[in-house]
């Protein structure tokens, strides 16, 4: 299939392992230094690498027929179909997709809204809307009226 559209993880979220990992990684120094202890060091490595690996990572694609979700390098892609979402909405900062599997069993995905930046949340929301047919009930934008 044609990818028609990706949405990234957002610079913020990515860089927060890099820190992190910089961190653990200086703390591991000091610590080895002071009481001969190697156990941050490791840590700090590893939150390096998964920091590395996020930089890169598409958590949203869009393809005509279907969207692929894949939440993080390590987690499994989840293929949604267009036909099968039931509902999406944003629930306690959370980008919540409902939809049914092939078996017919209600499903959803969870997607923090700090993981996409606005004006993707805003681009996807027009993308399910246009290619879903629900209502305007279901909306990723919320808006107060006053």
């Amino acid at each position: 299939m044609e990818l028609i559209q990706e949405f990234s993880l957002s610079k913020k979220v990515a860089n927060q392992s890099f820190i992190m990992g910089s961190i653990m990684l200086l703390g591991g120094v000091m610590l080895f230094f002071l009481l001969g202890n190697l156990t941050l060091i490791g840590l700090g490595i590893f939150l390096l690498v998964i920091g590395g690996l996020n930089q890169n990572l598409k958590i949203v694609k869009v393809y005509p027929q279907y969207l692929e979700i894949k939440l993080g390098v390590i987690a499994s892609k989840k293929f949604v179909k267009y036909d099968q979402i039931t509902q999406f909405k944003i629930a306690n900062k959370l980008l919540l997709i409902h939809y049914n599997n092939d078996e017919k069993k209600p499903k959803k995905v969870k997607i923090a809204t700090r993981a996409l930046a606005q004006e993707d949340i805003i681009t996807l929301n027009e993308v399910l809307l246009k290619k879903t047919d629900l209502d305007a009930s279901n909306s990723l934008i919320t808006t107060v009226i006053k």
